[in-house]
């Protein structure tokens, strides 16, 4: 999703009206945020030995500002809502590989982290790709970002089903 929508961030939003240099702020700030979010999130998570709760918190979050970058008409609103998807979508990747890794304990943790690397840039360019292919004929991107967005309804659904990691009880 942060590869979709950072690599088309200039055309989310020129159909309503912003320039690319303001698309260039709001992708600059997401990533800020993302690389916060990617710090703080995951010592919470680390300091109360829980993945579940941050996986779901993580997704829960980001949903706000997809919708903001999906429909923002002021700068400003654009700006907050990168900075709320950035930093809970990045958030979502140190604790997933952390989990991933608790999870396939014996197997080495980097085997367990290429293979999340590995789905995660199939992924993305695939994401890439149909949100290109779902551009409607004015340019909004509008339908590719309301998939997302069910689909990380869907993944909060699947989230909420997880089993907490085996750390938790160690």
């Amino acid at each position: 999703m942060f590869n979709g929508v950072t690599t088309w961030i200039e055309e989310i939003v020129a159909p309503r009206g912003f320039t690319g240099e303001q698309a260039g702020v709001a992708g600059g700030i997401m990533l800020g945020a993302g690389i916060v979010g990617a710090f703080v999130i995951p010592l919470v998570s680390d300091s109360m030995r829980r993945r579940k709760p941050f996986v779901v918190i993580a997704l829960a979050g980001l949903l706000p500002g997809l919708a903001g970058i999906a429909l923002a008409q002021s700068y400003w609103l654009l700006l907050v809502s990168s900075a709320v998807f950035g930093f809970f979508l990045l958030s979502a990747g140190p604790i997933g590989f952390q989990y991933g890794a608790e999870l396939t304990l014996p197997a080495p943790e980097g085997t367990s982290n290429s293979m999340l690397i590995v789905m995660g840039q199939v992924s993305g360019i695939l994401a890439i790709f149909a949100m290109d292919a779902l551009k409607a004929d004015n340019g909004s991107m509008t339908s590719s970002l309301a998939i997302l967005f069910a689909l990380t309804v869907v993944s909060i659904l699947f989230a909420l089903v997880l089993r907490e990691s085996p750390i938790r009880g160690r």
